[in-house]
């Protein structure tokens, strides 16, 4: 059963409509290294995706209803804080979420129980959305987080239990899509010493704030302190995914996590490429790239890296079991389960039900039909508008193959809280 109700424009704040890709995005095949750095903090309208800056929140306190709500016709409703207005439909329950009752809740239980840390911080009357009432207070999260801790995670039945008490699904009548591709962590050999093998800097942020204006090509180990050394190409596309896995040998491995940038905007080397006729638009992944590169030779492929001005830099961190890079919300990411958002139209901790499809690994452009929920904990530059999302893919090459070739439609419906759906509404 659905009803709906008016809570002014909400056109910009549901996620079923088309969105257009980025200008970074390749046209098809989707190449790793054309989005701006994944794995970055927000600043801004203008971050990269990944590891974040957006200070950590607070919980206030509701009690989530366990009941079944019959919502058995059209309710209209005013406008909530915010002064949002428009149509919605509200499910009473999840049937009408293809896969709901067949998946794994509990990675994204997880994502939830991380975003909840993050919104233990905030000021219990702050909005999630300052621009916009409609995803309401941190306090009327308060009960969802704390059930949420109190959740375990070992069993799925658990889980979905507790998403479907706690949450209803939200959809705009209209039946569109938007557009969702991936990312991910690499992980990369390096070693503390340079050799002729591993020659370039991996490096920490210079003392000298000048340094910070300087261009990629002017960068060296000579201007900063290097967390170690890693393969020319290797670091560089490091750098574009924003954070990495160091395998330092001898079974010692540290995260080299994105620590500060040098302000200029990024350039992808795949649409240079593109452009000037070297590659094909079909063939301009990550791979393809760097076989261009072996065989332009290491000068060439210099010159190349240079024209992205852009250059990041790291800090060296504890690899934690389990725990991705810290996303803009400033908690790990989870496999799978965390998505990258613009958080001017999306509030981070947001749970999202996406039905896509998904890669099974390197070229498989055409994927599987899949159903994931997912939380919003990240933002991106190349992320733009209130209908698109990169998907966390985890780490390493396998997750690097998936998250290089995704780029598809996925209809998304937003999860909120089950009281603030029922205000919004205007049922008591």
């Amino acid at each position: 059963m659905k009803f709906k109700t008016t809570i002014g424009s909400l056109s910009a704040m549901l996620l079923l409509a088309a969105c257009e890709t980025t200008s970074t995005q390749p046209e098809t095949g989707p190449e790793i290294i054309t989005g701006p750095e994944v794995g970055v903090p927000a600043e801004g309208t203008g971050s990269e995706t990944g590891t974040g800056e957006t200070g950590t929140g607070e919980t206030g306190g509701t009690v989530i209803d366990n009941n079944p709500v019959d919502n058995s016709g059209p309710v209209s409703g005013g406008p909530i804080s915010g002064g949002q207005t428009g149509t919605i439909n509200i499910s009473t329950y999840y049937n009408d979420l293809t896969g709901w009752h067949n998946f794994d809740h509990r990675a994204a239980l997880t994502a939830l129980q991380r975003s909840c840390v993050s919104f233990a911080n905030k000021s219990p009357e702050d909005f999630l959305l300052s621009t916009n009432g409609y995803y309401g207070q941190y306090q009327d999260w308060a009960a969802i987080c704390d059930q949420a801790q109190a959740t375990p995670v070992h069993d799925n039945f658990i889980a979905r239990d507790f998403f479907e008490n706690a949450f209803l699904p939200v959809n705009q009548s209209s039946d569109f899509t938007g557009m969702v591709t991936g990312y991910y962590q690499p992980e990369i050999q390096a070693r503390r010493v340079k050799d002729a093998v591993y020659s370039e800097p991996i490096l920490s942020p210079p003392d000298d704030e000048a340094v910070l204006s300087w261009p990629r090509s002017k960068i060296s180990d000579s201007v900063a302190t290097p967390i170690a050394y890693g393969k020319p190409m290797e670091v560089f596309f490091m750098q574009i995914q924003g954070s990495g896995v160091l395998n330092l040998g001898s079974g010692e491995k540290v995260r080299a996590a994105y620590a500060k940038n040098n302000g200029y905007a990024y350039t992808s080397i795949g649409r240079l490429l593109v452009e000037r006729g070297e590659i094909h638009k079909d063939q301009s992944s990550k791979q393809d790239i760097e076989n261009w590169m072996d065989q332009a030779g290491p000068d060439k492929a210099r010159a190349l890296m240079n024209e992205n001005k852009r250059y990041i830099f790291f800090s060296e961190e504890t690899l934690q079991a389990g725990e991705g890079p810290k996303g803009a919300q400033r908690v790990p990411l989870t496999d799978m389960a965390s998505i990258a958002v613009d958080p001017s139209f999306y509030p981070y901790g947001l749970p999202v039900w996406l039905e896509t499809q998904i890669p099974s690994g390197k070229g498989d452009y055409k994927g599987t039909a899949q159903q994931l929920l997912v939380i919003a904990q990240d933002t991106g530059k190349a992320i733009r508008g209130e209908h698109r999302a990169d998907l966390y893919f985890g780490s390493g090459d396998a997750a690097g193959d998936k998250a290089g070739t995704m780029k598809h439609p996925a209809r998304w419906t937003i999860l909120l809280p089950l009281h603030l759906a029922l205000q919004l509404a205007s049922i008591s």
